[in-house]
């Protein structure tokens, strides 16, 4: 995402504040932050670990998403988050290779605490392409963290989008609504979503990034400044990374139809029990009527739930996480777009 600059004249700090270009909206209303934080605030030292964390993993051609710990303290005074230190973690779904995490974290959170360092943890790291981190496991992981500290965040790194000159550092955690309803039920129902008005556009909230220098730094900045090639804001949009967005898009929109078919299926054979069970009611109304003609006693009734069983309801998450990442790939396309209409313009100025 795109961002502007400026001096912090009381600190006298340089920072950059990212635009919120996310399609998860920012909390009103029923969907408050579940804290008092307001932005997070992430040194430039931060920022470089997890970089290069993300691009030696690429250069060794490992897996690409990679994945780490935030630390750092809370000012409460100011509802600032502060991320001041950050670690890597190994990637690995097995049992020992999460043991090995969580003593690694051990270990290092005691090594940190012995230097005086910020060991609190805040949250985690994670690096996604073009919109993708937003799936079941990335639910699972911020409401772990959020059952263990209320201001935990998820800071998301996009490689491929700051390949193109633009930061993609982004933070998010789950609403308070859908927090809540999470912990209660791990499946959402249609009900359960319109009961806590629960979209796609408040399941996360994104929170305010701004990224944080020291004096030297921005000294160091100054200078590289003026040696800035202004001529590289010309440089058109390259299309591969449109046609990969289009392409991201064209599989969301298949996960919506296969979850549409999905509904249906479920409509229609809701449709087809309770045909069935209006058939048996009158069955059993005109046998009894005959037994009753015949002079005998008439069958008792029957419990129909036993007989036909409700059928589970179709769950809405993975649908509700898709039609997220639509959303933020239309949005993807939309900016990526905009800056690159106007720069044809006037490229075909110059050459008319």
């Amino acid at each position: 995402s795109t961002g502007s600059s400026g001096i912090n004249a009381e600190y006298g700090e340089h920072y950059y504040i990212t635009n919120n270009l996310s399609v998860v909206a920012m909390a009103t209303g029923s969907t408050q932050l579940m804290s008092t934080i307001q932005q997070v605030e992430i040194t430039s030292q931060v920022i470089m670990k997890v970089t290069r964390h993300c691009h030696h993993e690429l250069e060794k051609q490992l897996d690409p998403h990679v994945n780490g710990v935030l630390l750092g303290l809370i000012n409460e005074n100011k509802h600032i988050l502060e991320v001041t230190h950050c670690f890597p973690l190994m990637n690995s779904d097995t049992d020992e290779g999460m043991e090995i995490n969580r003593e690694y974290m051990l270990e290092m959170e005691r090594s940190l605490r012995q230097v005086n360092i910020d060991y609190q943890q805040v949250g985690f790291y994670q690096s996604t392409y073009l919109n993708t981190h937003c799936d079941r496991n990335f639910l699972d992981s911020v409401f772990d963290y959020l059952e263990e500290m209320n201001e935990a965040i998820a800071l998301i790194y996009d490689p491929l989008k700051t390949k193109l000159g633009n930061l993609s550092i982004r933070a998010f955690k789950l609403s308070a609504s859908a927090f809540k309803l999470y912990k209660e039920e791990k499946e959402f129902t249609a009900e359960m979503l319109r009961d806590k008005s629960l979209t796609y556009e408040n399941l996360f909230v994104e929170i305010p990034v701004v990224v944080k220098n020291s004096s030297m730094t921005n000294v160091l900045l100054c200078e590289l400044d003026q040696m800035t090639d202004t001529t590289s804001f010309f440089t058109l949009p390259t299309s591969s990374y449109l046609e990969k967005s289009i392409q991201l898009l064209l599989g969301g929109l298949d996960e919506i139809n296969q979850d549409l078919q999905k509904i249906n299926n479920h409509q229609r054979n809701v449709y087809k029990q309770q045909t069935a069970m209006m058939k048996h009611i009158q069955d059993r109304k005109e046998e009894n009527d005959k037994r009753v003609k015949d002079g005998l006693k008439p069958l008792p009734e029957e419990d129909l739930s036993k007989i036909f069983k409700d059928l589970p309801p179709v769950g809405r998450l993975e649908s509700l996480l898709s039609s997220n990442r639509i959303a933020s790939h239309c949005d993807m396309i939309e900016d990526h777009v905009r800056s690159g209409i106007g720069k044809l313009y006037l490229a075909d100025s110059f050459m008319s």
